[in-house]
Parts: C-alpha cells; structure tokens; sequence
C-alpha cells in the first residue's frame, strides 16, 4: 500500500546568474552559491503556488519573486518540503 503526504508548502529553487548577488543579499532572500549560479530557496503555500506557477521558469520567477530577478532565471525546480525544512523555515 502506498501512502501520500499533502503538504502545505512546495519547496521552489530558482536558478539565477551570480551577477545578481547583491541584489539577492540586498533582498535578504534565502540563497546558496553554486558556481555561476546562485540557488535561491522559496517556500509557496498551495495558493500562491497556483497563482503564482508558470512552465517557463522566467514567469515563474517573475511572478514569485521580481522582475529582475526574473531577467537572469534559467531553472525552477519544485520540491516537497522536507522534515528539515519544516524544522528550519517554521512551516506549518
């Protein structure tokens, strides 16, 4: 028998270039350095993640976090938070 957990939250990481790193920090948004790249980490509750969701990263992340940052988006990828996360980002 196989078991689904519904949670609250998606977890979304946007793949942004690194020349928008001030702006990142400036912003206080949660973030890791990979290479070229920075990994900004978002969490969406059920509704937002509707109105907010679109297949092309660039309005993904237009509509979730700015359009400069948007400028610079080549990936969006959507997680189940983890038990980490939950602990973490206080999630509900």
């Amino acid at each position: 028998m196989t078991t689904t957990t519904k949670h609250k939250f998606k977890k979304v990481v946007f793949t942004i270039d690194i020349d928008y790193l001030e702006l990142v920090e400036a912003l206080d948004l949660d973030h890791i350095k990979k290479g070229t790249d920075i990994k900004i980490i978002t969490f969406l509750d059920s509704q937002e993640f509707k109105s907010f969701y679109d297949p092309d990263p660039y309005n993904f992340c237009f509509n979730t976090l700015n359009p400069e940052l948007a400028e610079s988006c080549s990936d969006a990828k959507i997680y189940n938070p983890t038990k980490k996360d939950y602990e973490n980002y206080y999630l509900d």
